[in-house]
């Protein structure tokens, strides 16, 4: 299947594969490292000339990650661009340098720079390539910045719990929808994240429903339990997910597969739920109430990434202790809810 010129980059071998997974007629593998692998086989055909260093590059610095992130299986097309982007990059370089009559071991500053000031700005993801490079000896030490980001806009307080008390009371959305809103709205969780939720993040802490995002279980409010419950229970979508084993909160059409992100975000801006300005003001509401040591197992952020939310929020730790205190044995709850 993988070798098949029809088959080999399509989307007909994912989904035969995926229901050949699905009924056991294959083992499962993983996929993150095999389209990787199948990539960096079709940019070597087209760059022999690399190969001395693209296949160390991928093998050893790529490939290691991709895996170490396989166990989560939120985001894995992101992941996957992730991965293409730095080959395809890496590659541009070797040939514009090449061109140049520059060996990677000659490549100087100044070429790295005009390089990178004639181009679009996605040429910076060389960067990657370059520290690696470096560390190997295989070039001298380059610099190659981080592209700034920019500082992401949230929604006012009031729209974002309109919205939040319309995904959890009005029955005219759709349920997919409104759980998707609800969890995004709650808790500033990325859409990958919230499709690749299991069955079994909606579980019990004693006798209290709660929502497993990363390490610590989130206790729920009444109206989010009872929303996700109804989820829960809902019939899959028709097709080859009516007759897999269910496994996912947000089930896909494909054959043990989740809804991915792009139709679930199309799915909210039908309904007029604002993506990424939802995802920063709960972040930012969350970030008041709760340090950056706590919200990020808490969400599965990363603690840097945590910590920057806390500068956005702004906030004063200094009660926070004897907050903690009180809540210890109850399971983390849902802070802003109770705020309001």
């Amino acid at each position: 299947m993988d070798q098949h010129p029809d088959l080999w980059t399509g989307r007909r071998a994912a989904y035969l594969r995926g229901i050949l997974v699905t009924y056991q007629v294959l083992p499962e593998r993983d996929e993150l490292a095999a389209r990787i692998e199948r990539h960096l086989t079709r940019t070597v055909k087209r760059h022999p000339e690399h190969a001395l260093l693209l296949s160390p590059y991928v093998r050893w610095s790529l490939l290691p990650r991709a895996r170490r992130a396989h166990p989560r299986p939120a985001g894995q097309r992101h992941r996957i661009r992730w991965a293409y982007t730095r080959i395809n990059t890496a590659a541009t370089f070797l040939t514009a340098m090449r061109e140049q009559g520059l060996a990677l071991a000659d490549v100087t500053q100044p070429n790295v720079d005009a390089w990178l000031a004639d181009s679009p700005s996605t040429r910076y993801e060389v960067r990657d390539f370059v520290v690696w490079a470096a560390r190997r000896g295989h070039s001298r030490p380059l610099l190659v910045r981080h592209r700034p980001k920019a500082d992401p806009v949230g929604m006012d307080e009031d729209s974002h719990w309109e919205l939040l008390h319309q995904c959890l009371t009005d029955t005219t959305i759709p349920l997919d929808v409104r759980a998707a809103g609800a969890v995004l709205l709650l808790f500033g969780q990325h859409l990958a994240r919230i499709t690749a939720l299991p069955l079994n993040a909606l579980t019990e802490v004693d006798g209290h429903p709660v929502l497993v995002l990363a390490e610590t279980p989130i206790r729920l409010p009444e109206p989010a339990a009872r929303l996700l419950a109804e989820l829960a229970a809902a019939p899959p979508p028709s097709g080859w997910a009516a007759n897999s084993p269910r496994r996912w909160l947000f089930p896909g059409n494909g054959p043990g597969r989740h809804v991915s992100g792009a139709v679930l975000a199309r799915r909210l801006a039908a309904h007029h739920i604002p993506i990424r300005p939802a995802r920063t003001t709960a972040l930012v509401q969350l970030a008041e109430d709760l340090p950056p040591a706590v919200l990020a197992p808490l969400l599965g952020l990363h603690v840097i990434t945590a910590e920057q939310w806390r500068r956005r929020a702004a906030a004063d730790w200094t009660a926070y202790l004897q907050a903690r205190m009180s809540t210890r044995n109850c399971g983390a709850p849902v802070w802003l809810w109770a705020r309001r």
